[in-house]
């Protein structure tokens, strides 16, 4: 599990990178395992204040390696195995309360595309896809793949890309607005990031707070987004950053966040 992801932090960004080249990080259960143990890393340790996550070698993720079912694995149990394994992890990147920023070098396919689409935002390059796979053997997208892309394009273009099989190209990703920025390949990486040390620097309690804003308001009406982020916002009245933002405003000068 431990050469499966790597994980590294610097300046407050926390690194997590997929690591099975040879596989084209195929997610396999250490794969898996090894992503949850990274995210729980960066929950728990208030010096991490954002996170990039990206894969090895040629590729960001080929999908859900079919090797982890075994020949006499039934439908049911590879059923239960999806919701077992990928339900909590997934959660695991929207309760996170610090910005994600997926620096996806290649393709992201599959169950792979799940993770750049759950990833709060996304560096691109022109050479970089989306490629929803499952329909080229036979399957339905899983992993939360389908909830992820419909918020994101609607409904009739998330099929039609569910549907198709093709990959969706950095440049098309951009004008569909899956993916925030498109970058030289080799500047992807680094700009990836030089953003998440921006964010770091912000003010990351209220980043966090903003983050659960918007994953409640996906599901909810206008009146109970607007009592969620009344609730939440609690914490942000009796921080250190709502009085250091104020005060450095006053003094017309940069404030020095401490994400508490």
């Amino acid at each position: 599990m431990e050469n499966a992801v790597l994980f590294e932090a610097n300046k407050g960004v926390a690194t997590i990178t997929l690591n099975r080249p040879d596989r084209y990080n195929a997610v396999n259960q250490d794969l898996v395992d090894g992503i949850s143990s990274a995210l729980t890393k960066c929950e728990n340790d208030d010096s991490i204040r954002a996170v990039v996550l990206t894969g090895s070698g040629r590729g960001f993720c080929a999908g859900a390696d079919m090797s982890v079912f075994s020949d006499n694995a039934t439908a049911e149990e590879r059923s239960q195995y999806i919701i077992d394994q990928y339900q909590p992890l997934m959660n695991q990147f929207f309760t996170l309360k610090k910005p994600i920023i997926g620096a996806i070098n290649g393709t992201a396919a599959g169950v792979g595309a799940a993770f750049a689409l759950a990833c709060d935002f996304r560096v691109m390059s022109a050479e970089s896809g989306i490629l929803y796979a499952f329909v080229n053997i036979g399957l339905g997208p899983d992993g939360g793949a389908s909830w992820l892309l419909a918020r994101q394009v609607g409904y009739s273009r998330a099929l039609e890309i569910a549907t198709s099989g093709k990959k969706v190209s950095g440049t098309e990703c951009l004008a569909l607005g899956l993916t925030n920025r498109i970058v030289p390949q080799e500047e992807l990486l680094n700009n990836a990031k030089q953003w998440a040390e921006e964010l770091a620097k912000g003010a990351t309690l209220a980043i966090g707070i903003a983050k659960e804003d918007m994953f409640y308001a996906i599901n909810h009406s206008l009146n109970e987004a607007i009592a969620f982020e009344a609730r939440k916002q609690v914490a942000a009245f009796k921080s250190h950053d709502l009085k250091e933002g104020v005060t450095a405003f006053l003094e017309k000068r940069k404030p020095n966040f401490l994400g508490k």
